[in-house]
């Protein structure tokens, strides 16, 4: 009997050994890397809106979202956003076939407010700055139409968002974001090193 309470009292201690050793969610000198998908494709939603007509097709992908931090201390982290979208629309006027096309791709330099303590669950406010550009195409078969390609004007991005992390491990786990970004609210994975 006295083994047995001697063994539950290790086991005890060494359970709670390993929650008091166990690091927080985001501390000083660590580094994550996140995959995520946003939504919705704002421009996408617009086209999307018109699928009910004839010989017309709207198509999108993304946001997809690829992001670096590193934290510089237990509450403020740095890193790099990239994220991609793009919208193609088809359609049949009178018998030619028309197509526009619009794509952005975004790199903004970001840093990130951890206001949490927690093992697991490492809530965050963000803010970005940086490059941001856009591009429009229109083609036609029509041999009277004029094919026309556009830049966004002034490639310069911003955002500001509220997010979370949940590590199911040291290591790995999920993250969410709303906010005014490439997308008003995102989700994906996150890898912690």
């Amino acid at each position: 009997m006295k083994k047995i309470k001697l063994l539950l009292l290790t086991l005890t201690f060494m359970i709670l050994g390993s929650f008091s050793t166990r690091a927080q969610a985001f501390e000083e000198g660590n580094s994550t890397i996140s995959v995520g998908y946003g939504f919705p494709n704002l421009v996408g939603a617009i086209f999307n809106a018109y699928e009910t007509y004839e010989q017309y097709d709207a198509k999108s992908l993304g946001p997809i979202f690829g992001k670096y931090e590193y934290a510089v201390s237990d509450n403020i982290g740095v890193g790099l956003n990239i994220g991609y979208s793009q919208t193609t629309v088809t359609y049949v006027l009178g018998t030619y076939n028309e197509e526009f096309k619009y794509s952005s791709l975004g790199i903004l330099a970001r840093i990130n407010w951890h206001f949490g303590d927690s093992d697991n669950f490492d809530p965050y406010a963000g803010f970005g700055l940086g490059y941001r550009t856009g591009n429009y195409t229109f083609t036609s078969d029509d041999p009277n139409a004029q094919e026309v390609t556009l830049d966004t004007p002034i490639p310069f991005g911003m955002e500001i968002t509220v997010g979370s992390r949940y590590f199911f491990t040291d290591n790995f786990g999920a993250y969410a974001e709303l906010g005014f970004a490439k997308a008003p609210f995102q989700i994906g994975l996150v890898g912690k090193f």
